[in-house]
């Protein structure tokens, strides 16, 4: 029986002309997906499955590119309000079952390469331009976007857009012969000679990468932490540890260590001495038992 997806298979087979409607180009690509997939490599030399593996790896990378495109078309028309949900996020977490980290990454990706249009209905180029026509190109993917725009991201506000821009450019041209990990080698290079003695990044560009973000819990409820403190946080953060941290101090797992302060007037000298020496926990352990008791100080004080 005929369809138009299948006439558009049969002319793409009978003259080599691909269809023009997105929703003909999916079909096709989706046909040709399954097809590939029931066709055995075993026939295939050695030689040949590498050459396969490299156009797959081409072609995955470029569909990088066009899932940020269809995005960007779902972000600027809200069409994800169509389907039921509040935001872009949303719609990717669940509605495409993407779950919350894959859908941020996603996001991410799209600011990055996309072409999203302002408040006059105007299109925007990329901010990454270099990045978007190397993701267009196949020569790059995701991960390799989303290190240039951790790199970019580290670039004091003082350097001027002209120098960006060829910062951008040069990570994305090497980019096409490292893996994202030598990439980010790279970058680390690239900062420190745009800002070789650390005094180019002013207070803006450290309130821009500020953050603490709390992760899920685990199977066993427990929370991985990740961020980048400013230096007066930092500052405050190690004067804290230093009374509430110390050793012997605040030990859940000890019920004669002290809690509190290490120079609280009620601590008991030979006792904090006891809990010292019966004190096994790692820095790190010290530093969660100090925030927790810190948290139980704060509740309790109102």
């Amino acid at each position: 029986m005929s369809s138009p997806i299948t006439d558009s298979i049969a002319t793409v087979v009978a003259t080599g002309a691909l269809p023009e409607r997105p929703a003909e180009l999916l079909a096709l690509i989706d046909a040709a997906a399954v097809k590939l997939a029931e066709t055995s490599l075993s026939p295939e030399t050695e030689p040949e499955l590498l050459a396969h593996t490299q156009t797959a790896e081409r072609i995955r990378r470029r569909w990088d590119g066009i899932s940020a495109a269809l995005l960007v078309e779902v972000s600027d028309r809200n069409a994800h309000r169509t389907a039921g949900y509040l935001n872009p996020h949303q719609y990717l977490s669940q509605g495409l079952r993407l779950g919350t980290r894959e859908a941020g990454r996603r996001l991410l990706m799209a600011e990055a390469i996309g072409e999203f249009s302002n408040f006059q209905g105007q299109t925007l180029p990329p901010r990454k331009p270099a990045t978007a026509a190397a993701v267009a190109a196949g020569t790059v993917g995701a991960e390799h976007a989303l290190v240039i725009s951790g790199v970019l991201a580290k670039v004091p506000g003082c350097i001027s857009p002209e120098v960006k821009a060829r910062a951008e450019a040069e990570l994305a041209d090497a980019a096409a012969g490292l893996n994202p990990d030598d990439l980010g080698k790279v970058g680390d290079r690239l900062l420190a000679h745009l800002d070789p003695d650390g005094q180019e990044s002013d207070h803006v560009d450290r309130q821009r990468q500020r953050g603490i973000t709390i992760l899920p819990q685990d199977r066993q409820l427990m929370s991985k932490v990740r961020g980048a403190m400013t230096p007066e946080l930092r500052a405050k953060f190690e004067v804290i540890l230093t009374a509430w941290a110390a050793p012997g101090m605040n030990n859940p797992t000890d019920p004669d260590s002290p809690t509190g302060t290490i120079d609280a007037e009620s601590i008991d000298a030979e006792a904090l001495a006891a809990a010292r020496g019966r004190d096994l926990r790692s820095a790190a352990q010290r530093t969660h038992d100090a925030l927790l008791a810190l948290c139980d100080y704060v509740l309790a004080h109102g």
